[in-house]
């Protein structure tokens, strides 16, 4: 057993203290490790430089000798001795779903960032202490020993169950397939719980529905509500964090927002939690787990999550098509699509996160994978003259974790043909590995729902030559060219700040001034590199950043 105690005395300077005994079992030398990335969020976390004061002693206080042996592990000589304890404090100032936060009133600990473990023995149980004051809550999903102290099977286990110590939790909760789910909220929030548990029923049920049965014995919705604007949600086998905000918003504007990444979070429970690509099973905390599969994993879950609160009836016909247009529109609107595939940006998110990076490199697992999942879809419905779906192929993907075995692209295409009962060699070979136009594909897919997708020009005048930026009160910073336009053809690049049009300085009123004079020539201002320059503004052309709707078929 391996037994962890945290120790919250130093909230207010945000150190967490962290504790960790085990037993040598003889081993003359022992490697301890920092988790290098967590899972659902495939890039390397660097979590050690929140790590301060790292000591290992014995069972008498004797201090052992410790050699770093790279950024995130520790090597300790154990030669003569029977128990280990490492101690130290994790710096926990960070608040998304994923990090770890410590303050005065809020304990959030996502263990995959903060808890050590002895290399090769990730399969050992474990027991985890914390504190917890009279008048707070804890919401988690651990095995609880008694008030404070817990069990896990595993690290696999521990590192998986997030939970938040609080004393602003509320919580209410409802059942589905005989399964209990709570739903907690952490922060200044007034839930209207009605309707929250009537829209959450409706999904829950829906998704057990579809794959026949759910994992795991109770779930936990674990919200932390900000006064500040937030979004993020991270998956977990039994639990889901998800990090909302501002607090006003959250059963207005943002209620949208919370139904779709709480139905996100849930579907991942089967796919990518149980339903895993093959580089992931089991995950490995060391190092990158490589995977060209981030299309399923991510681009399956995220056309789901929305199909699903649409096909429940918690989504109207106009809501789920909204979200779908905002996916078609991040399509269309990024270079990277016509450079590297899908699969290979899934292999290098690990390169360079989840950041946009230079300019036109790369698509998006989320975006490009949401598509391929509805084209997949559709084409099963079709040919299948709708008795069978994408619900089907992810149910007998499902199957395969009662082997305990991961997937590979092989295995998802020949799913998705034993399923459709047609060919998708030509989806693997143009939107999956390749960069083919999508466009055919969309109008394909969207032509079965008697539906088509019209191209229309923005409002703003800025995207009708091929330009996102930043309005300033002074100048217009350029964040997107698109390639072939108006303004990439100008020579406007990426970082440029456009001073003024015509020689009329900018007052926060770049688009008006290039809409005034649309039908004439146009000279910009740029400050580039510390110079001033003049560029001539070509005429708008074809290459425009559009928007997109939806049109019933005639």
């Amino acid at each position: 057993m391996v037994n962890y105690t945290l120790d919250t005395t130093d909230a207010h300077r945000q150190y967490l203290n962290i504790t960790l005994t085990q037993s040598t079992n003889d081993k003359a030398n022992l490697v301890f490790q920092l988790p290098a990335w967590r899972p659902g969020r495939y890039e390397l976390g660097n979590f050690a430089k929140n790590v301060r004061d790292f000591k290992a002693q014995d069972a008498k206080g004797n201090s052992l000798e410790v050699v770093k042996k790279s950024k995130d592990s520790w090597f300790v000589r154990t030669e003569d001795v029977n128990e280990v304890t490492i101690n130290y404090n994790y710096y926990a100032n960070e608040l998304n779903a994923g990090s770890t936060f410590l303050s005065d009133n809020l304990l959030y600990v996502n263990p995959i960032n903060c808890f050590m473990y002895e290399l090769g023995n990730e399969q050992e149980a474990c027991a985890i202490q914390i504190p917890i004051k009279k008048d707070q809550k804890i919401a988690h999903s651990f095995e609880e020993n008694s008030k404070g102290s817990y069990l896990t099977s595993s690290f696999h286990d521990l590192v998986d169950c997030p939970f938040i110590v609080s004393n602003r939790l509320q919580c209410k909760s409802y059942e589905s397939n005989k399964v209990k789910f709570n739903i907690w909220f952490e922060g200044e929030v007034k839930p209207e719980w009605d309707k929250l548990l009537t829209d959450f029923k409706k999904f829950t049920d829906y998704q057990i529905e579809k794959f026949g049965s759910i994992p795991v014995k109770e779930f936990h919705f674990l919200n932390l509500i900000s006064p500040f604007s937030a979004y993020h949600g991270v998956e977990h086998f039994k639990s889901t964090v998800i990090h909302l905000g501002p607090s006003y918003d959250i059963f207005n504007r943002l209620y949208t927002e919370l139904l779709g990444v709480s139905s996100h979070e849930l579907y991942h429970v089967w796919n990518v939690k149980a339903i895993r690509p093959e580089e992931m099973f089991p995950y490995n905390y060391a190092k990158e787990n490589y995977s060209q599969l981030g299309y399923v994993a991510e681009g399956v879950t995220t056309y789901m999550g929305d199909r699903i609160l649409f096909e429940s009836k918690v989504f109207d016909e106009k809501q789920y098509h909204k979200e779908f247009l905002d996916y078609v529109t991040r399509h269309f609107h990024n270079d990277g699509r016509n450079h590297y595939s899908v699969a290979e940006s899934s292999y290098d998110t690990w390169l360079d996160g989840y950041v946009q990076g230079v300019p036109g490199r790369k698509t998006s697992i989320y975006v490009e994978g949401c598509l391929i999942a509805y084209v997949c879809d559709m084409r099963i419905r079709k040919s299948t003259e709708g008795k069978k779906s994408l619900h089907d192929v992810m149910t007998k993907m499902y199957e395969l974790t009662n082997q305990r075995v991961g997937y590979s692209d092989t295995i998802y295409q020949e799913t998705l043909e034993l399923i459709g009962k047609t060919s998708f060699q030509d989806i693997f070979d143009d939107m999956i590995n390749g960069t083919a136009d999508y466009k055919p594909y969309l109008m394909e897919a969207l032509n079965f729902e008697n539906k088509k997708l019209v191209e229309l020009p923005t409002e703003k005048a800025s995207n009708w030559f091929g330009l996102k930026g930043i309005q300033n009160k002074s100048d217009y910073q350029v964040k997107l060219v698109l390639e072939n336009s108006s303004a990439y053809e100008s020579g406007v690049v990426v970082g440029d700040s456009i001073l003024a049009v015509n020689g009329i300085p900018l007052a926060s009123d770049f688009d008006k001034w290039l809409s005034y004079f649309y039908k004439e020539d146009i000279t910009l201002s740029v400050k580039r590199d510390g110079r001033i320059i003049q560029l001539h503004l070509k005429k708008a052309n074809d290459y425009q950043f559009y928007k997109y709707t939806l049109e019933n078929n005639k």
